[in-house]
């Protein structure tokens, strides 16, 4: 695949993972976030599944020992992470929240320089301070005060966490992609996760007071439309796009787009629920969309032949 239809790609992704939570918004009617995650995790499985069977049987086969590599990646990045991310919301603010998953691709930049040895180029780090200011400035509309740590400080940690696991996510997947296609492992974590949510959604637990099978009358058309577009979009196309772009850039200049995420996220949330967007959300906009463009100019210089940019350490 062309290095220009990856960036497309990618870029789509962001824009959809950034629709996701008006879409959950809309869809989640009465069920718990854990039972809807189930629901949309439960379509892009049944899309996995057809293409994985359609697919020679030699290029989906998984080695027996790179399965359990593939559930910690699933939960990881799909069933753990939400099931933690939705716990924490129960505690935090949705600008902390926000804010603490920002810290994802600057936890991977750092990690990849360190131990991958990736080479972080001064112009990446501009990049990703741009894009992380961009973040500040459109979840807190440019009041700062709207940050707060003191109550909320279980629920901040737990999205620190989440931080943690969605740059492990991004991460491993270094290892696991120079043996397989992005698209088979993807499908398989999917797989996994499925069977991991599903003791979640189908029992009476901390995130489920009722089990799923008692709300099925609640499962209208509005859910079904709003979890099969997540599972098709964010899931299927969204999780194929991020691996591949990991195969091809790496993880930390791939984990930079998703600084595009709160901006896509406050557009759409303007047009379907009239929350506002002031001067800071257009600045933060620019400032992330420079960041991106930054973080990624270095491979765009290499390929025009204009020679080395700076790096740091």
């Amino acid at each position: 695949m062309r290095e220009r239809s990856i960036y497309f790609l990618l870029t789509l992704t962001v824009i959809f993972w950034g629709t996701s939570f008006a879409a959950v918004k809309i869809g989640i009617g009465n069920l718990t976030p854990v039972q809807f995650l189930f629901l949309r995790v439960m379509f892009a499985t049944i899309i996995f599944s057809i293409i994985l069977f359609k697919t020679p049987k030699d290029k989906r086969k998984i080695n027996r020992e790179d399965i359990l590599y593939i559930i910690y990646l699933g939960f990881m990045g799909i069933s753990g992470y939400f099931i933690i991310q939705y716990t924490a919301l129960k505690y935090t603010t949705t600008v902390n929240a926000s804010l603490l998953v920002g810290l994802a691709p600057i936890i991977v930049a750092i990690y990849s320089c360190v131990f991958l040895k990736e080479k972080l180029e001064l112009v990446r780090v501009i990049g990703i301070a741009m894009c992380f200011i961009g973040i500040i400035l459109i979840i807190t509309k440019g009041n700062i005060s709207n940050l707060s740590f003191g109550k909320t400080i279980f629920g901040d940690i737990l999205m620190l966490l989440n931080a943690v696991m969605l740059a492990i996510f991004s991460i491993g997947a270094k290892k696991i992609l120079k043996k397989y296609e992005p698209f088979v492992v993807v499908a398989y974590m999917n797989i996994s996760a499925l069977i991991i949510l599903a003791p979640f959604a189908f029992t009476s637990n901390f995130l489920s007071p009722v089990s799923l099978l008692s709300k099925i009358d609640d499962i209208n058309m509005k859910v079904i439309l709003s979890a099969s577009y997540l599972g098709t979009t964010c899931t299927v196309l969204g999780y194929y796009s991020w691996y591949k772009a990991i195969r091809e850039f790496g993880p930390s200049r791939t984990s930079v787009f998703n600084y595009i995420n709160p901006l896509v996220a406050s557009i759409v949330s303007f047009i379907l629920f009239d929350e506002g967007i002031n001067v800071y959300t257009i600045l933060g906009g620019i400032s992330i969309i420079g960041g991106v463009a930054l973080n990624n100019m270095q491979n765009i210089l290499i390929k025009k032949g204009t020679g080395k940019v700076k790096t740091v350490g």
